[in-house]
């Protein structure tokens, strides 16, 4: 398997050879060094995690790949109603 059918399979969450995927890691150079941009900086739709568990974000301890996929199936879910008037939304 090519590094890039690995890295393909890995991204489409299929199984991948346990000892020839340890051959492989991400580096992380530049402003990925700081934990909170490695963390938060890439992923779209960031504002929908407002729409997820705390316990499932701290299952993904930091990992950016499982907090995007938790952003994205939160997204896909039926959004809360909006309140219609303040007085609504203070009651």
């Amino acid at each position: 398997m090519t590094k890039a059918e690995l890295l393909n399979r890995l991204a489409d969450g299929k199984s991948v050879d346990s000892s020839f995927q340890k051959k492989f890691k991400v580096k992380r150079a530049g402003k990925d060094k700081d934990d909170i941009f490695w963390a938060f900086g890439k992923i779209h739709g960031l504002e929908n995690i407002a729409l997820v568990s705390r316990e499932e974000l701290e299952a993904c301890k930091g990992d950016p790949v499982k907090i995007q996929r938790l952003v994205d199936a939160a997204n896909d879910n039926e959004k809360p109603a909006a309140p219609k008037s303040y007085e609504e939304l203070v009651d």
